[in-house]
């Protein structure tokens, strides 16, 4: 016996991200769909049971708690178990967004498949999303909020599998220095941001960049303070806060070890700068 329930959207309020339609079915023995295509993206979920899908050339075989991918104008077809018929949800979206949203989920026209160990998280924020429809239908708002907590979800899975811990945490540090270098920031707010603990950080920076992370963020505050020299006519105490110093001479100190020389000497000494008249 087949039973479903769905829900379809109108609502075009974001276009980053909207979500089309989406249920729940329980499939009859052999239940199948397709050849057809798609004109958005549908991420299916297996609840119970197990079944077939095939992409491109590719059968692929699925059980309770994983997923796959069905890419807009691709011809797919998946069949449910003869003796162990699935039971799916689903929810179809589409935006300029969803391709980047996918791929740092890990999931690409290469990758159509994943598996859920989040402990329920995701088949909980999945089944919310498509069963409280009806109660938000008037705000999508909410909808997209449980939308891009499935994709949490999966990309939290996907990050804790990254190969090259290292390479990663030094690149979620750097982010927060560059976007964050012109406030007081510690160490420790970078450890906390990238979710480990100081010496660790200090162990990837001693790695990755040769220095430690207070040095690479002297180092990146002084580069900046020198770009600003060359290209402003900012004065000087407005380059030493707007880099993150918490004074000047303690912005002259750091200038000085780096270059050996004052920041009024190195503007100074710069053809580049546009001379104050």
């Amino acid at each position: 016996m087949q039973t479903n329930m769905e829900f379809t959207s109108h609502n075009k309020l974001s276009r980053a991200l909207t979500i089309y339609y989406g249920g729940t079915e329980v499939c009859a023995s052999s239940h199948s769909f397709g050849p057809a295509i798609r004109p958005h993206y549908l991420l299916h979920y297996i609840l119970n049971g197990k079944g077939n899908y095939y992409a491109g050339s590719k059968c692929y075989e699925l059980k309770m708690g994983e997923g796959f991918l069905i890419y807009p104008g691709e011809s797919t077809y998946y069949k449910a178990h003869k003796e162990e018929p699935w039971e799916y949800c689903w929810i179809s979206f589409d935006g300029y967004e969803a391709s980047t949203i996918l791929k740092n989920c890990g999931l690409s026209k290469d990758n159509l498949i994943f598996e859920d160990n989040s402990n329920g998280v995701f088949k909980e924020n999945i089944l919310s999303l498509i069963h409280n429809y009806e109660a938000n239908s008037n705000n999508e708002f909410a909808l997209l909020g449980q939308l891009y907590l499935c994709f949490a979800s999966i990309y939290d899975q996907v990050n804790s599998k990254e190969k090259n811990n290292y390479e990663s945490y030094a690149d979620k540090a750097l982010d927060y220095i560059y976007n964050n270098f012109s406030y007081d920031i510690k160490i420790s707010d970078i450890a906390r941001y990238v979710g480990i603990d100081r010496t660790y950080l200090y162990k990837i920076f001693i790695q990755e960049h040769k220095v430690s992370p207070q040095q690479y963020l002297i180092s990146f505050r002084l580069n900046t303070a020198v770009n600003l020299l060359e290209t402003t006519k900012m004065n000087i105490t407005e380059i030493s806060y707007s880099c993150g110093f918490k004074d000047t001479p303690t912005f002259y100190k750091h200038f000085k070890k780096q270059f050996n020389i004052t920041p009024v000497q190195y503007r100074k000494s710069n053809t580049n700068y546009i001379k104050i008249p």
